[in-house]
């Protein structure tokens, strides 16, 4: 785009007098855009993951039964020769994506064996919590810190999990030790493992198994070194959690949890229950400085919770974690690696998109009953451009609640099925009503796109998929070419409208409040606004077709469903 038509949108936006009629998505002041800073996040603010693993028996399964297990061992992934156990291929998989991981810092917590009575005993014989194996570290696509080599070494070093051996899955501690290594806190279960992995009880995790030891490059003095302290403004915290059972065992530490900060570091909770710890850390800020750890940073750092479960334990308790956490429903801990890669990839997905995309939705009532809340569900979007072009996009999509009736409301989309992710946005494989599946460009998979499903993607599907000419060849230059975009205008003083034509006469009325120097840029501002890409934006060379994407954006503003009543074949209803 050159410079003369940087401006384009800007200047059609401010017509003196004169109101172009598309379509009603409500009114966006200009007071608004003067708060978008842009779509850059402050230095050091990339998203936090801690992974934990429950280690259990489940882990030395049988798996690769068949040919399940060939597109990891085809990829590199997973050894060719077997037999292979079910952390075999959770280690491959995880291998697999996060092969191209880029911007995000990744760590791991496990838990120790337990004994009761040895919270905060590092004592012979005492093995309690959980600690944090490794810390937070940047995940690079060519790995030069070998941060992703390092992790999966480490799991590698884990032993497999045979007879009796186990370690409960004490959730409510482990999360405990991990909001004290976010917070800049004192280590208090980190070292107690005599028993891990089957140690010699009377030595401790390092001296004894020091493959698989806590991670002592977070910590000074016996207090944890927060990854916050460095972190930029805006950092978002996440956990990922793979359990076989429900967690046990968890209660020898709820003094602590219970004690006020930020002297003793607690969660000053009278209540302490692990979906209670859950709910806590995804509603607090722990870059608080009245927590005593760290100073404050701007924005809201708390901590949302996926788990991924053994399918026989998705169940009231686990969904009561996933509802705790932000996340909303546990996602199963499949047998299947596809299954389980392409859960943990959504997962991955939905942790690293930050598009810049603001999202508002209408409900609309019934306007010949105002008691009654249409089941239809209206969503806005927009998106910057990457490059920092005015050329931002946008969007409107229909989605439907379901479960009114029952009391137990769900967004779906066109197939019935949930269209919100547990980031509380769009599904990457929602398909939303208005859009034609057969109609969509091939998916950008590193965006995370699906085949046949137009989902969080602002330029897939929805209102913007029906502009005229999106579709068909061109949304044509006037309004009686055949299948043209219905374009008008609205001189001040006149109560007529006008085709928004591109031809001399409409450019000259025009061309003042256009800001143009000549008719010729009027025409080509014209062109532009109805949808032309004079720019050759897709970079094909032809400048006679649509644009890449016509919608443009609703820029904080809400959809305004309007019901026209029984007409054209239409009811009040619908």
């Amino acid at each position: 785009m050159n410079d003369r038509h940087m401006n384009f949108r800007a200047r059609l936006t401010a017509l003196a007098g004169v109101s172009l009629l598309v379509l009603l998505t409500g009114i966006g002041q200009a007071d608004d855009t003067d708060v978008y800073i842009g779509n850059a996040l402050p230095p050091g603010s990339q998203p936090m993951v801690m992974f934990s693993l429950d280690w259990r028996p489940n882990l030395g399964a049988t798996a690769c039964k068949g040919t399940e297990c060939d597109f990891l061992i085809n990829g590199g992934y997973l050894e060719s020769s077997g037999p292979h156990t079910f952390f075999d291929v959770l280690r491959a998989v995880l291998k697999k994506v996060m092969e191209p991981l880029d911007g995000i810092q990744v760590g791991l917590m496990l838990n120790h064996d337990f004994k009761s009575g040895c919270a905060n005993r590092v004592a012979p014989g005492c093995s309690n919590g959980g600690f944090i194996a490794l810390g937070a570290k940047p995940f690079l696509e060519d790995d030069d810190n070998e941060a992703k080599k390092d992790f999966h070494e480490y799991l590698e070093d884990i032993p497999l999990p045979q007879g009796n051996a186990s370690h409960s899955y004490q959730g409510k501690e482990l999360f405990f030790e991990m909001y004290r290594y976010f917070s800049g806190g004192g280590v208090y279960n980190g070292h107690v493992g005599f028993l891990d992995f089957q140690t010699d009880k009377d030595f401790n995790m390092d001296e004894d198994t020091p493959d698989t030891m806590w991670d002592e490059s977070v910590e000074n003095n016996n207090n944890y070194i927060s990854p916050l302290a460095t972190a930029g403004a805006c950092s978002k915290l996440f956990t990922v959690n793979m359990m076989f059972q429900v967690s046990n065992q968890e209660d020898d530490s709820d003094s602590a949890i219970g004690a006020p900060p930020p002297s003793g570091m607690g969660l000053n909770r009278k209540s302490n229950t692990f979906p209670g710890v859950i709910e806590w850390l995804n509603d607090k800020d722990l870059a608080d400085a009245s927590l005593g750890g760290i100073p404050d940073l701007n924005g809201i750092q708390n901590v949302t919770s996926y788990f991924i479960v053994d399918p026989r334990f998705i169940n009231v308790t686990t969904t009561e974690y996933a509802i705790a956490g932000g996340t909303n429903a546990p996602l199963p801990l499949s047998e299947d690696p596809e299954e389980l890669v392409n859960t943990l990839t959504d997962v991955l997905n939905q942790i690293i998109s930050v598009s810049t995309t603001f999202v508002s939705a209408s409900v609309p009532v019934n306007s010949f009953n105002r008691a009654e809340i249409i089941d239809n569900v209206y969503i806005s979007l927009f998106q910057t451009e990457k490059s920092g072009k005015p050329s931002w996009i946008g969007n409107v999509k229909k989605l439907r609640i379901a479960g009114l009736a029952d009391g137990i409301p769900t967004i779906v989309d066109a197939k019935n099925s949930p269209a919100i992710a547990a980031d509380g946005r769009l599904r990457f494989d929602a398909l939303t009503y208005w859009t034609d599946s057969g109609a969509l460009r091939d998916p950008d998979v590193d965006a995370g796109e699906i085949a046949g499903a137009d989902g969080r993607s602002v330029d897939l599907g929805g209102a913007g998929q029906k502009v005229p000419g999106y579709i068909n060849p061109h949304p044509g230059v006037l309004n009686s070419d055949p299948g043209a975009r219905q374009l008008f205008y609205n001189n001040a003083g006149s109560t007529n409208l006008v085709p928004f034509n591109v031809d001399a006469v409409t450019a000259t009325a025009l061309q003042g409040v256009l800001g143009a120097a000549d008719v010729d840029e009027a025409l080509r501002i014209m062109l532009h606004a109805r949808g032309v890409d004079i720019d050759d934006a897709d970079g094909d060379g032809t400048l006679a077709e649509a644009r890449p994407w016509i919608f443009g954006d609703p820029l904080h503003s809400r959809p305004l469903p309007i019901n026209f009543g029984a007409r054209g074949g239409y009811s009040a209803a619908n």
